[in-house]
């Protein structure tokens, strides 16, 4: 009779690489949004957008002041 050690192992390394990188892309996701604000507010300082854009892209409220949104933003 065969031993089933070998494919164990080969399916138990398969699993964790599958749940390692699910781990790595949910740790990279919050960057991602930090640099997608940072590159509205570059896209609105260059008149590249204009304000309504950037006020749904960022989430923010009509009211606010989107130039010192962005330099806060920019600045961290």
């Amino acid at each position: 009779m065969r031993s089933n050690f070998r494919p164990n192992i080969r399916l138990a390394t398969n699993i964790l690489l599958v749940i390692g990188t699910f781990a790595i892309a949910l740790k990279i996701a919050p960057i991602a949004i930090v640099y997608q604000e940072k590159i509205l507010c570059i896209k609105y300082l260059k008149h590249q957008i204009d304000r309504d854009e950037l006020i749904k892209g960022l989430n923010i409220v009509k009211q606010a002041n989107p130039s010192s949104i962005c330099d806060s933003i920019l600045k961290s």
